[in-house]
């Protein structure tokens, strides 16, 4: 047929089929709560195939493909680790002992020395370590020659050290005071120690007096 008269047939059928649904009854309390709910039920089936659609639509973007569904990302388990590092104490110094030493009179060789009670020509050459002839010679003197308490000698420059040994008695020791004895004395007894060393040691002072049977000690 043509155009014209498949149009108009087309259009009675229409006609038709909205007076037959105009004609329907209204449905029973019953049929209303089944038929609201099939269209509740259709309704929301089409809301999710619209939504999905729509998601897919958005994600397909420019490319036109779906995107693979997002996985959670595993999370690797790690130790935490400590930066702060603890401060380390000092080591302690190690003790170590000292000895008491006394102190020299006089720094360095004098070049003269004043005789004491006691004391002679060759204990003072032993005390500071210088040759005993050469010692009488720059004074004048011989190994007979007089010498007294307050001479004074002089004492030489040379170097030339005493001959032989010059401690003539072992020490450090003790020594008991005997009667007549002075710190001068019983440092020339010994030799190579010097009076004021003896009264260092033993917390002497000028004019260093000593009673018989004291116990002195010899460094």
């Amino acid at each position: 047929m043509n155009t014209k008269r498949f149009l108009e047939f087309s259009f009675i059928i229409l006609v038709i089929i909205g007076l037959v649904s105009c004609t329907r009854s209204l449905p029973t309390p019953e049929e209303a709560d089944v038929v609201t709910e099939d269209t509740t039920a259709t309704s929301e089936v089409i809301v999710e195939i619209y939504l999905f659609a729509t998601q897919t639509a958005l994600a397909r973007g420019t490319t036109g493909e779906v995107p693979p569904l997002a996985t959670t990302p595993a999370f690797a388990e790690t130790t935490p680790t400590s930066t702060l590092a603890l401060p380390t104490s000092p080591p302690l110094p190690t003790p170590t002992a000292t000895m008491i030493t006394a102190p020299s009179p006089t720094p360095g060789l004098p070049a003269t020395y004043t005789l004491q009670k006691g004391e002679f020509p060759y204990c003072i050459a032993r005390r500071f370590n210088v040759d005993p002839a050469e010692l009488l010679r720059i004074n004048g003197m011989t190994s007979g020659s007089i010498y007294y308490a307050g001479m004074t000698l002089k004492i030489p420059q040379s170097g030339r050290p005493f001959p032989g040994n010059r401690s003539l008695r072992p020490h450090p020791t003790t020594y008991t005071v005997q009667a007549g004895d002075t710190i001068y004395s019983i440092a020339c007894l010994f030799g190579d120690v010097s009076p004021e060393a003896i009264a260092y040691v033993n917390g002497l002072t000028p004019p260093y007096r000593l009673t018989p049977g004291m116990v002195l000690n010899i460094p």
